[in-house]
């Protein structure tokens, strides 16, 4: 009766329908062919105690790593941030950054790439772009390029998640 109910060892598995579904169910037999298993096929394919440790030891340091990244992310966006805050110019006849004012006498200004203001060079950073000539980024948007840039995306999320529980931002 089984290899009616689950097929020869020949066969691909098929999905089992309602009736063999409802059939195991009054046999207590599971859901799935694993579940059939007797006893003693069970046991041997539990994990031993030293396994489980070894399972659990990497599930804590990849834990441990996720904390730690996410304080250095956090670290990086109040980074962003304070500099945004403590920006004084206005991007056009002066330093976006440091306020300083464009003049013939007075250091050169450089474009932004990103967000198309005006910087100096001491609050520019030169990138290396697909085109000959240099490309400038102002501090901020260099920096929010590097946040922006990471992989783990869902650890900003989470970490944006519990600012907002600790009302880090007002409502």
């Amino acid at each position: 009766m089984t290899d009616a109910m689950f097929g020869s060892e020949n066969e691909h598995w098929v999905c089992p329908n309602d009736r063999q579904l409802a059939l195991r169910a009054k046999l207590h037999t599971g859901w799935s062919i694993h579940t059939f298993q007797s006893g003693r096929q069970r046991k041997a394919q539990t994990l031993e105690k030293r396994e489980l440790d070894l399972i659990m030891s990497v599930i804590h340091r990849a834990e441990q790593l996720e904390i730690i990244e996410q304080h250095r992310i956090g670290h990086l966006v109040e980074r962003l941030e304070n500099m945004r805050r403590s920006a004084v110019g206005n991007g056009l006849s002066q330093c976006l950054l440091c306020g300083e004012v464009f003049g013939l006498l007075s250091s050169p200004s450089v474009l932004c790439l990103d967000c198309c203001m005006k910087v100096c060079t001491k609050c520019g950073i030169e990138t290396a772009g697909s085109q000959k000539r240099a490309q400038w980024l102002c501090k901020i948007c260099s920096e929010r390029r590097e946040v922006c840039g990471f992989t783990f995306f869902d650890i900003l999320i989470k970490w944006f998640l519990t600012l907002q529980a600790s009302s880090y931002f007002p409502e």
